[in-house]
């Protein structure tokens, strides 16, 4: 008896709390998806004054814009809406390509088009022999495309009237040759669309993990001179992603424009909404992602990232000889470290590593005691780590090495995860307002959320890393220089941005995951700020590459 009151007392008191907390929970993440949505419909939205200074702005160079569709049976009244998307552009230099696979059945899809023709010059129209597929049917349309940039519409989907011009600012401003924009699925009313994607800055890890880029795709006619095929149908179903893929790799500059400029329409036969009845997509995602890996001489299995069908996760094959030192830094005397050290030596399943102490060691002597551990010791890659901190996937060293390995790789974190399973640290970001002027994103988030657009569930690129737990090869210490000493408390931070302006990419993974037996205030940055803005005041003036637009002000990291 005594033990089923005892049982029943932790039902009591565990079980109706719990119950409470995740509806309180569940509330919480309703009225914050609310806030959100609210916000987020203004910010496509234009001025009749905004819209009359667009069609009378000059540029300095205009250059025309070839918008690609390929026509397969569209809709009656998806057909009218998409030209009459071109149509009210405030930016005029464009010709509609139309490349039409309809069957008999659907013969007025032709009609239409021809009506519009005789209206307008720019739209240039094409009746095909047959359906080839959606890959052969827009390299059709390719064939009737003139001008200096190419920008894709799917048949079913409608141009923000500002899209073109915001494009052509962009390229005025940066001469970009591949630049993409924010998105928003609807179905009905635009005006009601709700189902944002704010983006972030081109990054190659996180192009990996999903077709982020999507819609507004915009690039030059160059990058398909040096293309023996275009678009091709092995990839059906993944055809963008796996032209965006190809594409990125030689582009000399991409730009993203962080504006909410296509319309994504929802219905039961798109991708969008019935992934079950194209499965074949994920199939050619996951085909693109391998085909990449063996363009870039880079080694690895991809496949999806369960649950999520449309992510994918690619397992890089690393070295197995490869020595990792684990820097192991605290201000804690040596004895406590080294019960530190043997707790992370039982959850940890590499083999070839080793720990070294770093006791006793305070902000002003970080740079200096790391990087003469660096010059004393040959290790291939070193891993920071706070005395707070123990491994909570036994395989994280693996997961970390897969990217510190490749040789455009600057340094990687990994997921971290305070007590209370709340997010700890979710990557990066520039924040000129804040105190420290960089920001933890997610940081006090619930590690049961995925984030926005499942950001907490994808490997992906970020602006810094922090020394809580990161990985870096010798050669980019070697590279960079190691560690500055004149930016006390940022060092780390100034690394990885030292290693962006060397091309090289930081990576945050979340299937590496640390737990941190510290709190919030422990994490914050706190230390020469002054040299730090002075160094990066531009960069951080600009806002940061990484971060998705519109999600700081919506309050949604």
């Amino acid at each position: 008896m005594a033990s089923l009151k005892k049982v029943g007392k932790i039902l009591f008191e565990d079980g109706p709390v719990g119950v409470m907390k995740a509806y309180v929970n569940s509330c919480r993440r309703r009225n914050e998806a609310a806030e959100f949505k609210k916000k987020a419909r203004s910010f496509h939205l234009i001025s009749e004054e905004e819209r009359n200074l667009q069609r009378c702005h000059v540029f300095q160079k205009e250059v025309l814009f070839s918008v690609i569709t390929p026509l397969y049976n569209t809709p009656e009244k998806y057909l009218n809406e998409l030209i009459e998307s071109l149509e009210n552009q405030t930016y005029g230099q464009w010709q509609l390509c139309l490349a039409d696979g309809s069957d008999k059945e659907h013969e007025y899809v032709g009609e239409i088009c021809r009506q519009w023709q005789e209206k307008d010059s720019r739209i240039v129209y094409s009746k095909l022999p047959d359906n080839k597929g959606i890959s052969a049917n827009t390299n059709a349309c390719l064939q009737l495309a003139t001008g200096d940039y190419y920008g894709l519409l799917d048949h079913d989907d409608i141009l923000h009237e500002s899209a073109l011009y915001e494009m052509m600012k962009y390229i005025e401003k940066t001469n970009a040759d591949f630049l993409y924009s924010d998105e928003v699925k609807f179905s009905g009313n635009i005006e009601e669309a709700v189902d944002f994607n704010f983006k972030s800055g081109f990054g190659k890890d996180e192009l990996r993990s999903h077709n982020y880029i999507c819609h507004f795709t915009v690039f030059s006619r160059e990058l398909l001179d040096q293309e023996e095929v275009l678009y091709r149908p092995d990839f059906d179903g993944s055809q963008d992603h796996d032209m965006v893929l190809r594409l990125t790799e030689k582009a000399r500059m991409i730009v993203h424009v962080p504006k909410v400029l296509y319309y994504w329409r929802v219905h039961p036969e798109s991708v969008s909404m019935n992934l079950d009845s194209k499965s074949y997509a994920v199939d050619a995602a996951i085909k693109a992602v391998e085909e990449q890996l063996k363009r870039t001489k880079e080694y690895g299995v991809v496949g999806s990232n369960l649950p999520y069908r449309t992510m994918y996760r690619v397992k890089y094959k690393i070295p197995e000889t490869a020595e990792v030192v684990i820097l192991l830094y605290g201000q804690s005397e040596e004895k406590i470290l080294e019960s530190v050290a043997k707790g992370i030596s039982n959850l940890t399943i590499y083999q070839n590593f080793r720990i070294i102490l770093l006791a006793e060691c305070d902000d002003n002597a970080f740079a200096q005691r790391v990087n003469q551990c660096v010059k004393e010791n040959k290790a291939d890659y070193y891993v920071l780590m706070n005395e707070n901190c123990f491994p909570a996937t036994p395989g994280w060293i693996e997961e970390m090495l897969m990217f510190a390995q490749r040789k455009d790789v600057c340094a990687v974190s990994p997921k971290m995860i305070f007590e209370d399973n709340t997010i700890c640290f979710g990557g990066m970001a520039l924040d000129y307002e804040s105190d420290s002027g960089v920001r933890f994103l997610f940081q006090g988030k619930s590690n049961e959320e995925q984030g926005y657009e499942a950001m907490l569930r994808i490997v992906r690129n970020i602006t810094s890393v922090w020394r809580g737990c990161c990985m870096i090869s010798s050669s980019k210490l070697k590279e960079l220089g190691g560690f500055s000493e004149f930016v006390k408390g940022y060092e780390e931070i100034d690394f990885s941005l030292r290693g962006v302006e060397k091309n090289l990419w930081n990576v945050w993974t979340p299937f590496a995951e640390i737990r941190y037996r510290g709190n919030v205030e422990e994490t914050q940055i706190k230390g020469d700020i002054k040299h730090f803005t002075g160094k990066w005041e531009k960069r951080m003036m600009e806002g940061d590459v990484f971060l998705p637009s519109r999600l700081k002000e919506l309050n949604w990291i």
